[in-house]
């Protein structure tokens, strides 16, 4: 078993920690050691933190931090990390980098699967609601890229997270930094609100551009707070027409929008973008373990009509067969006998009424179903 993010990816953690990819669970003995202060990036990939972990994966042993990759594709997915690094980089040289950087975190969204770290207006939201201590959140800005300057050479492709890409002050100094200093494809993941066309049209090479949609219409609006649709809809639709874009989408996958699925895949089935991938929240109660039983045959009579959909549309192969086994594991997960957890669903109950309180909205005038779900005794 082979994995090219651990010989070619760096990945800048909000606290600065350096991993092979986003997707790693650092431990706190990784966290100390992998600092950025404490390592030569120019030699990481020969270091012994990293030998080791290429020593177990080549003996087919999942590292311990590597747990994500090994549930998805214990389940027959193929858009793991693992899975998405043997595609994208299969023509990397040796020396070849890909840089995962997340220089801020200010956002102008504060989604509702997202976390206090990757999002300045969730940790906003969740400090006010009680949930989190706001000073105990370690999200250090980068606003000098210097320490980058001894590998930027070797560095052939970038993804970019915030924050909001194109809202984060940190962000647009790494953007413009590295238009003058890298010949690198970048890939960014953007909520699609605030697209800067500027820098779209004069950036010399390739940008993959990863929107992160989870629902359509008022849905959308309130799973990631702060989306004005139409502007949403209106961008990804612009960003179609610039040659130099690849454009993609990235899924979300909770108790959130499992029911405004179909809506979202009839959407996108009509011109589907280069690339889908479909994430899921690491917080179990954010997962189908909190939906009622009671509701589930409901929620399973929707969703299976979306297999037929996918099955006849133009979509390349793989892309069919991903997204067709992500409808099926979510259905899977959802049957008769599929544990539920009441623990959980009263977990995110809580969750939805302090985050409603503290934004001032109701769940009730945006999702129909999931007020139901809230409203009816178990």
């Amino acid at each position: 078993m082979e994995c090219k993010f651990v010989k070619h990816g760096i990945a800048i953690s909000y606290n600065h920690v350096v991993k092979p990819c986003c997707e790693w669970r650092s431990s706190p003995e990784w966290a100390s050691s992998q600092h950025i202060s404490k390592i030569d990036l120019s030699t990481w990939h020969q270091s012994d933190a990293i030998t080791r972990v290429q020593n177990l994966l080549a003996k087919d042993i999942w590292p311990e931090s590597c747990q994500i990759c090994e549930k998805l594709e214990s389940k027959g997915r193929y858009d793991s990390m693992r899975y998405n690094g043997i595609q994208a980089y299969s023509n990397f040289n040796d020396d070849d980098i890909t840089l995962e950087i997340r220089p801020g975190s200010t956002c102008n969204f504060a989604c509702q699967t997202c976390w206090p770290e990757a999002s300045s207006r969730v940790a906003q939201y969740q400090a006010k609601a009680g949930l989190i201590d706001i000073k105990q959140i370690n999200s250090q800005p980068i606003n000098d890229f210097g320490f980058l300057n001894p590998i930027k050479h070797r560095i052939k492709q970038v993804v970019l997270l915030g924050g909001e890409p194109f809202y984060d002050k940190s962000c647009l100094t790494f953007l413009y930094w590295a238009k003058d200093n890298l010949n690198s494809r970048i890939t960014m993941f953007t909520n699609g609100s605030n697209i800067d066309y500027d820098f779209i049209k004069n950036y010399p090479q390739s940008l993959c551009i990863v929107v992160s949609i989870d629902a359509i219409g008022q849905p959308a609006e309130y799973i990631r707070f702060g989306t004005q649709w139409q502007t949403v809809h209106d961008n990804f639709q612009q960003l179609k027409t610039h040659s130099n874009v690849e454009l993609r989408v990235n899924i979300t996958l909770s108790i959130y929008n499992y029911y405004h699925l179909p809506d979202l895949i009839n959407l996108l089935c009509s011109q589907w973008p280069a690339c889908v991938t479909f994430g899921q929240p690491s917080k179990s109660w954010l997962n189908e373990t909190s939906l009622p039983p009671r509701f589930r045959d409901e929620l399973i009579d929707r969703l299976k009509p979306c297999l037929d959909l996918l099955n006849e549309a133009d979509i390349e192969i793989g892309q069919k067969h991903n997204a067709i086994n992500t409808i099926r594991s979510v259905i899977h997960n959802l049957s008769p006998d599929a544990p539920w957890s009441e623990s959980d669903f009263e977990q995110w109950k809580m969750f939805v009424e302090k985050m409603d309180q503290v934004k001032n909205i109701r769940i009730q005038d945006y999702c129909e179903f999931l007020s139901r779900v809230l409203e009816q005794p178990i």
